[in-house]
């Protein structure tokens, strides 16, 4: 397992928690206001739960077979998207 690989999956292991963060937060407005709208942001928070468990399982379960040169790609996708959750989670708070 090389240290790329390891960021990978500590990159997809953040953007769950992140993504999980901004489900409660969705819940809790959805909770507060029950609209079409809440129960739209829920399903887009949950959607990205999901992917990202589904992403670090798929990670651990194919390391060995992943070449190390494909490595520094999952590892920009995962912080690609781990930024853009915590941008809509920072812009959510606001």
């Amino acid at each position: 397992m090389s240290a790329v690989m390891e960021a990978s999956v500590a990159v997809g292991l953040i953007s769950i928690v992140l993504a999980g963060v901004l489900f409660a937060l969705y819940r809790r407005l959805y909770a507060r206001t029950p609209t079409g709208f809440g129960v739209a942001l829920l399903v887009f928070a949950g959607a990205f739960v999901v992917q990202s468990a589904l992403t670090v399982y798929s990670y651990l379960a194919s390391m060995p077979v992943i070449p190390d040169a494909f490595a520094p790609f999952l590892l920009a996708t995962g912080a690609c998207e781990a930024t853009g959750l915590g941008a809509v989670l920072w812009t959510a708070t606001r």
